[in-house]
């Protein structure tokens, strides 16, 4: 039984750590945390809620207002 709880508290442990991709509206570009997007200051494993506010999607340049959860 121990070992069945110790498996839920890993599982909900892996749900916590788990980044949403965001894709942009206008033209399709995904944000994935797990790769971030180093090129413009942002680095892997950055997640959405932790990407500054004046970030804009490195494609066609709008803003993260712009972008919906994948």
């Amino acid at each position: 039984m121990e070992t069945v709880f110790k498996k839920k508290q890993l599982i909900k442990k892996a749900e916590d750590f788990k980044m949403e991709k965001y894709v942009c509206t206008v033209c399709g570009y995904i944000y994935d945390p797990a790769v971030g997007d180093p090129d413009n200051g942002v680095t892997a494993n950055t997640k959405w809620e932790d990407v500054p506010a004046e970030w804009v999607c490195p494609v066609c340049g709008v803003g993260k207002d712009l972008f919906e959860k994948e």
